[in-house]
């Protein structure tokens, strides 16, 4: 028997899915709030059993948008089970993220993920994000990484993380998609030399245009954050991370963290096909 609609904003499910909207109250409690049907069904199709999915009533139910599609609407609502729940329009929106509610909100237990749960082939291709501090840009990499075949994202801690709303929103569900893990940056630099991956680090004063820089085997490419770069965090005696830079043309001399990781993945995977 279906379950009755939501339409208190004073119930206490409502009120527990307002406060996982604080990002320390979400990540403390161990839960990831997945905005869209698109995104929920990438989240379901990773393995990941919601414990609560939240949709608007069929009266209210919205066309989908440009963003949505009724197949992945109807997708959802078929495999989502007894974690179906119906909302009123008032508690969609106040659940939802941003001002634009997108029909669904889901609710699941953030999956973990620490180095040693990642599986790579033998010359595997992955994204080192150092304290990317923007959600978006988070998501918008994982995005690119999604579409350049990196089998690995590794992210050192930051304000941000790969589970904030807006990074799912900017990755259009590839945070579920690409394997990741979070890792501080002396544990995934020995750790990636200990798999024998050769570190690149995006340098802006890196003397090694990219264009002239062996990405065809294994490689972990380091980008930095917006704000500070990768500065000494990435240099050491070792000399295991070799610095790269992009070739810029202009009178700026910086990209977009996401837009740079694209350029350094697409190079990196222009190479690998050859």
């Amino acid at each position: 028997m279906p379950r009755p609609e939501l339409t208190s904003l004073q119930n206490p499910t409502v009120k527990h899915l307002v406060r996982m909207r604080d990002n320390r109250a979400r990540r403390r409690a161990g839960k990831m709030l997945v905005d869209g049907y698109r995104e929920t069904r990438r989240a379901m199709e990773s393995g990941l059993e919601p414990t609560g999915v939240y949709v608007l009533s069929e009266e209210t139910r919205p066309t989908p948008g440009p963003q949505e599609s009724a197949a992945d609407r109807d997708w959802v609502h078929r495999h989502a089970g007894a974690a179906l729940q119906t909302v009123s329009a008032a508690v969609m929106q106040k659940i939802a993220y941003g001002q634009s509610a997108r029909g669904v909100v889901a609710e699941f237990q953030a999956p973990g993920g620490d180095l040693s749960s990642l599986t790579l082939p033998s010359t595997p291709l992955i994204l080192v994000l150092d304290q990317v501090e923007k959600p978006g840009n988070v998501g918008a990499a994982f995005r690119c990484a999604d579409a350049a075949g990196v089998d690995a994202v590794i992210l050192t801690p930051a304000e941000s993380d790969r589970y904030n709303p807006n990074a799912i929103r900017s990755s259009l569900g590839a945070v579920f998609t690409v394997a990741s893990a979070v890792a501080d940056e002396t544990d995934a630099r020995r750790w990636l030399r200990a798999q024998g991956i050769p570190m690149f680090a995006a340098r802006v004063e890196s003397s090694r245009p990219l264009w002239a820089t062996d990405l065809s085997g294994a490689a972990a490419i380091i980008v930095g954050s917006e704000a500070l770069g990768l500065g000494d965090r990435w240099d050491g005696p070792q000399g295991d991370v070799q610095g790269v830079h992009i070739p810029m043309a202009g009178q700026v001399d910086s990209l977009n963290v996401s837009v740079s990781a694209a350029v350094l993945l697409y190079e990196a995977a222009r190479q690998r096909r050859h």
